[in-house]
């Protein structure tokens, strides 16, 4: 999906935006560029050619800061979605979860004064009546 250059720029950019802190690793540290990048980019294909357009803009080398300041200012697209993706394939580690504390999506059954809770909850969608939108044609 990415090459080596762009994988490389990803974890530069990414390591401004994700940098380590205390026992939490910075983005590249913790190899997610490598491991779950892809993986983000399999869930979500439409993000892969603005990806490599925004990666572009800051290939060129130099300090990723600057860069990533740069993208900020001029692009702020491009660096929004560099970090929309960074973010995602950093929390997808599951190393990076553990250390936040973060199971990860839990069933939680509803308590015994939630379980029919239908007229706080129902009653004003139903009061209010069906509303909606038409579609564009």
């Amino acid at each position: 999906m990415l090459s080596d250059a762009e994988r490389k720029t990803l974890g530069a950019i990414a390591d401004v935006l994700i940098p380590a802190y205390g026992e939490m690793p910075s983005f590249s540290q913790s190899g997610a560029h490598n491991a779950h990048t892809d993986r983000v980019l399999e869930l979500r294909p439409e993000l892969l050619d603005a990806l490599k357009a925004a990666l572009a803009l800051g290939g060129g080398g130099g300090d990723a800061g600057e860069i990533a300041e740069m993208l900020n200012r001029d692009q702020p697209d491009a660096i929004g979605l560099i970090g929309l993706v960074a973010s995602s394939a950093y929390y997808l580690d599951a190393d990076i979860r553990t250390k936040l504390g973060y199971p990860g999506q839990l069933q939680r059954p509803p308590v015994e004064d939630e379980e029919y809770d239908y007229e706080d909850l129902l009653q004003p969608v139903i009061a209010r009546g069906p509303i909606f939108r038409e579609p564009p044609k």
